[in-house]
């Protein structure tokens, strides 16, 4: 069985996206996946070229923990030694959600990074994780002036822009999700008629059928004084999500057909399950042919 080497340079999206690989991969019977992390949460290409800065004169802090070993303890590294613990076949980048559409945050840093790819993993193939807009309902639209809709176009139009000048391949997760969201009867829509969000009722939530992000939850241990607080995460991918962005990246690495696969989360039924490998085929299929 051939196993596909892949480092991620990345933060909490390229986790969703890796989430059930591994599974789907299994599933698959044809390719493992042996995975490094060089992430952080909420990281962008430039925090992520500031501090390789920073670690190539003074090399004594590991920012990432790269892999587990057998013991469960973590192997921690620099950019430097991540790139070069193994022969990496693939080695990811992407640029912090909340500044993908946004061109010019992009360069010099995915560059410099690449010249580091490019250096220290001469045999890896660089790939752009192409992230995905928020959920309808997060204030970030409202206080940028934006719809999910721009932020989409934006990030697919500057994930196309940075793929044409660098020669970088694209993991089209973010227009994988776009499309998701587009289907007739499966859109997200808020807020429910019915529900009191000034003053809602633990453990009761909003309806959020379809939802691909995170949405509303309960927090009670992480409050000020254990009184549970609904919270909103409209950015990260749920469970759904998470696997639609795994086939996504299962077909484009291997090159097999997602939808010869048979694992699904088992928070997603088997229609939809069949429904989410389909769109990841589709999405993978156009990007892989334009390319």
């Amino acid at each position: 069985m051939k196993t596909i080497r892949l480092l991620t340079i990345g933060n909490s999206f390229s986790n969703n996206a890796l989430t059930f690989l591994a599974d789907i991969a299994a599933s698959g019977g044809e390719v493992t996946f042996d995975v490094g992390k060089a992430s952080l949460g909420g990281c962008s290409l430039e925090k992520h070229w500031n501090i390789a800065t920073y670690s190539e004169k003074h090399p004594e802090p590991k920012s990432y923990d790269l892999q587990k070993n057998e013991d469960g303890s973590s192997i921690k590294a620099n950019l430097r030694e991540a790139l070069a613990f193994k022969e990496w076949d693939f080695v990811t980048l992407q640029q912090v959600s909340r500044k993908s559409w946004r061109r010019e945050t992009f360069q010099p840093y995915l560059d410099n990074l690449l010249g580091l790819v490019r250096k220290l993993a001469p045999q890896a193939k660089p790939l752009l994780h192409q992230t995905w807009a928020y959920r309808t309902d997060t204030p970030y639209f409202t206080e940028n002036s934006i719809t999910q809709e721009i932020m989409h176009r934006r990030i697919v139009e500057n994930y196309n822009h940075f793929s044409s000048e660098t020669g970088c391949g694209i993991l089209p997760s973010g227009e994988a999700v776009n499309r998701a969201r587009q289907i007739e009867g499966r859109k997200f829509t808020w807020p429910e008629e019915d529900y009191n969000y000034q003053f809602p009722e633990a453990p009761v939530l909003p309806r959020q059928e379809h939802s691909l992000a995170v949405g509303w939850f309960w927090e009670i241990t992480n409050t000020p004084e254990g009184v549970p607080e609904m919270r909103r995460d409209s950015n990260h991918l749920n469970r759904t999500g998470c696997y639609l962005a795994g086939c996504v990246w299962y077909e484009i690495l291997s090159g097999l057909d997602v939808t010869s696969t048979t694992f699904a989360p088992e928070e997603v039924d088997g229609d939809t399950a069949k429904l989410l490998r389909s769109i990841a085929h589709e999405t993978a299929q156009a990007y892989m042919t334009s390319k």
